[in-house]
């Protein structure tokens, strides 16, 4: 007859056991967050192919004018009305911001759609008419400095493929951004961005930043030697800069 034993784990086979399997689980989790990191950013910057895409249709329609930044107040009134929100969702297939304020389902980090950046943190904003939230936002520097409504055309820019037009936006209330203020580093040390050509890419928060801009600590040079406002060839269009918020040389008057 043949005796069944059952074999119990000893001290030392347990201190060896727990520990490697707390590490596989730590491993795992790893993995797996960095899986959905990744799947996140691939969404975030699908949306700024299909916000690529809505711009360039807009020129098309405009003699080449890209649409106005727009204000950080009521969506649906005063300058807003032709703010970038509400003339390019159209093009696209998607209601203008107003549309959706007003039905009470405004965008928000919670909300899948081509407006929300699903690596955005803000789960608590309750945006409103007069407060919304945006997590996307367009380069406030395609007109002229202290003049919002002397726009740039799309055929003055110098370097269509890495001339910045949109961004991501730190789910504020401000629909605009520059190489300073309201820039994100949301996806591995960098943003997605829509370029003046209307491709969308990923950029180092170090290739787009200025100074001033402590988003992941100073900006490091040469950028960070570069005030946000110059855009003279000793500024934006500096030979060490690559990526540019400035659509052309001088393209703001009074900086250099």
């Amino acid at each position: 007859m043949k005796h069944s034993s059952k074999h119990a784990f000893t001290l030392t086979e347990l201190l060896v056991v727990v520990p490697v399997a707390a590490l596989l689980t730590t491993m795992l989790f790893a993995v797996s967050n960095d899986a959905k990191q990744q799947l996140q950013a691939a969404a975030c910057l699908n949306n700024m192919r299909q916000w690529g895409l809505g711009f360039m249709l807009y020129a098309n329609d405009w003699n080449d004018y890209y649409p106005y930044d727009g204000q950080p107040f009521y969506v649906c009134g005063g300058a807003n009305t032709s703010a970038w929100f509400n003339v390019v969702p159209p093009y696209i297939g998607q209601k203008p911001l107003c549309d959706l304020y007003t039905a009470g389902t405004p965008p928000t980090p919670l909300t899948k759609s081509v407006w929300s950046c699903p690596s955005s943190t803000n789960t608590t904003a309750q945006p409103t008419l007069s407060n919304p939230c945006f997590m996307y936002a367009m380069n406030l520097q395609w007109h002229v400095e202290g003049n919002t409504r002397a726009r740039f055309r799309r055929n003055q820019m110098t370097s269509p493929t890495n001339t910045i037009l949109f961004c991501e936006e730190p789910e504020d209330n401000y629909p605009d951004t520059c190489g300073l203020y309201d820039t994100t580093t949301r996806h591995s040390g960098g943003s997605n961005f829509v370029m003046g050509d209307g491709h969308a890419e990923w950029v180092a928060w170090t290739n787009f930043c200025r100074s001033g801009n402590t988003a992941m600590g100073p900006c490091p040079a040469p950028l960070g030697q570069i005030q946000w406002n110059q855009s003279g060839i000793n500024g934006d269009w500096k030979s060490t800069v690559h990526y540019h918020w400035w659509p052309f040389i001088n393209a703001n008057v009074s900086s250099d």
